[in-house]
């Protein structure tokens, strides 16, 4: 099926190589922006972008900075650009923008903009030492950061893929050259030197500086009924990876599973769908986990949930970066004094 599909992929290759190359001589203006910190892939679907974004805005909490996110608030309803209270709803924002700003709260600030460029305008305005985070900017040309990050996951290296339509490229491997450095995510929190060396050897081409970072899963956080003790879990994921959150969960718990696509927008018959399938087989040490972003999208049925004493809980995420010191030191390089 994948070799049908490859002259699509070609013509996608060449619209891809036009639009980057009108930006490489100027005639698309790209603009720089200062203090600044670029987030992205080059392939569709989750590749650890939100929990490094997380990452990130810890880091430069914890090291005193005013900190922005941007980010376009991915299918959201909305259209202006939006500055993210914690009272707004998932399908005003966006999801992920909804979490940052309920995980981080008045520690951060989150802006929503279909124009990144024109947002990081309008925050360099009011506070010029801003530092701002770009969530998903790799193909936003518009915008130059100081640093730029790309992510890949472990499993499915981005070197082992194809371009779209045949593979879930959204352009040309070469083209991780404008990124300051590849980081590896979801990888063992072990993992043996040979392979290590082993993805260091696929990588080597690109000549880029290579971390490795690998999930930390937190103690669950209860937005519903709470109970005392847990010994099964409806685990109900509406994200484009939940296999690594399976397999967490599954050594720990009995485990039902209850899968959305990713950023899926849930309904009022959902949540009661899902309320029906956990009455099948409920006791009291059975609880109904979901995601981080799918908490936040959730919430927008928060009376349901209340009103039938839903035993809710969310599972936070966090990363570590095995190299840390190097990453955070190779950052400050490019971006000077944090």
């Amino acid at each position: 099926m994948r070799s049908l599909l490859l002259p699509l992929s070609w013509i996608y290759s060449l619209v891809i190589f036009i639009r980057n190359k009108l930006y490489d001589l100027g005639v698309i203006e790209s603009n720089k922006i200062n203090r600044s910190i670029g987030i992205g892939n080059l392939s569709m679907g989750g590749t650890g972008k939100t929990p490094l974004t997380q990452y990130l805005a810890q880091w430069l909490i914890e090291n005193n900075q005013v900190v922005y996110i941007l980010s376009r608030g991915y299918k959201r309803s909305t259209n202006q650009n939006i500055l993210v209270k914690e009272s707004h709803l998932s399908h005003e924002v966006g999801d992920e923008p909804l979490m940052y700003k309920k995980r981080f709260k008045n520690k951060i600030n989150v802006l929503v903009s279909k124009n990144r460029w024109l947002g990081s305008v309008d925050v360099k305005k009011n506070n010029s030492n801003a530092f701002l985070l770009f969530d998903d900017v790799y193909q936003h040309r518009k915008v130059i950061t100081d640093f730029s990050i790309i992510t890949t996951p472990f499993n499915d290296l981005f070197v082992d893929d194809m371009l779209l339509p045949a593979g879930r490229l959204r352009e040309p491997k070469k083209n991780v050259n404008r990124a300051s450095c590849i980081l590896v995510t979801r990888c063992p929190e072990s993992m043996s030197q040979d392979k290590i060396t082993h993805i260091k050897n696929k990588l080597s081409e690109y000549n880029k500086p290579l971390f490795f970072s690998s999930i930390s899963y937190e103690a669950f956080v209860c937005f519903g009924e709470k109970i005392r003790e847990i010994s099964r879990v409806l685990l109900v994921t509406g994200i484009a990876k939940n296999e690594n959150l399976i397999a967490h969960i599954q050594n720990t718990y009995e485990t039902t599973t209850i899968s959305y696509p990713d950023h899926y927008r849930y309904t009022l018959d959902d949540i009661k769908d899902i309320h029906q399938k956990f009455n099948s087989f409920a006791s009291e040490h059975t609880i109904i986990l979901t995601t981080e972003k799918d908490m936040v999208r959730m919430l927008e049925f928060e009376e349901y949930i209340d009103t039938n004493k839903l035993p809710m809980y969310y599972q936070p995420i966090s990363i570590n970066v095995h190299n840390e010191k190097e990453f955070t030191s190779l950052i400050k390089e490019y971006v000077g004094e944090i």
